[in-house]
């Protein structure tokens, strides 16, 4: 449940407003690690279609469905080259940022000792290194979510990008 917090003649910290830690790269990195390690094969593929749900009927539904909105994870071995995936991020977002609703991940790139970690919303992408991967297998984890996502495409682009 939301927090009530009460103002006089609307003034709020700003801190209180905007602080909820949405562009937070630790905390998408933790999120992205969670949802990697539930996976147990290479590509998740959600279509979230009324009848998809096991459940029995007769209650009100809290959320609309839409046929069109899906998501795609892609977990894979391998190092990027950076310049492919910054090209291919790139064409993608110039292409199709209006249909990505939300996507994060945790990159191996090439010639980084460290993880790159970041997260995006329509065109609006963000990005930085995270922690070292020291003994760590080097594993790349992405997940798009969004409308009418080609999961073939996202995949064969992706994988082009590999080393």
């Amino acid at each position: 449940m939301a927090q009530i917090k009460h103002a006089h003649y609307g003034k709020v910290d700003i801190d209180y407003v905007l602080g909820i830690g949405g562009f937070d790269l630790d905390r998408i990195e933790a999120e992205v690690q969670i949802e990697g390690s539930t996976k147990e094969h290479d590509n998740h593929h959600h279509d979230h279609k009324h009848d998809d749900h096991k459940h029995i009927h007769g209650h009100k539904h809290g959320h609309i469905h839409d046929s069109g909105v899906s998501s795609v994870s892609i977990v894979c071995d391998g190092d990027l080259d950076l310049d492919e995936i910054n090209e291919w991020m790139g064409k993608l977002m110039n292409e199709q940022s209006e249909d990505i609703y939300r996507m994060k991940g945790v990159l191996s790139v090439d010639g980084f000792d460290e993880r790159y970690v970041f997260q995006g919303v329509h065109s609006i992408v963000d990005g930085s290194v995270g922690k070292p991967w020291g003994a760590e297998k080097r594993t790349n984890k992405i997940v798009f979510i969004g409308k009418n996502l080609d999961e073939q495409a996202l995949r064969k682009g992706f994988m082009s990008c590999l080393l």
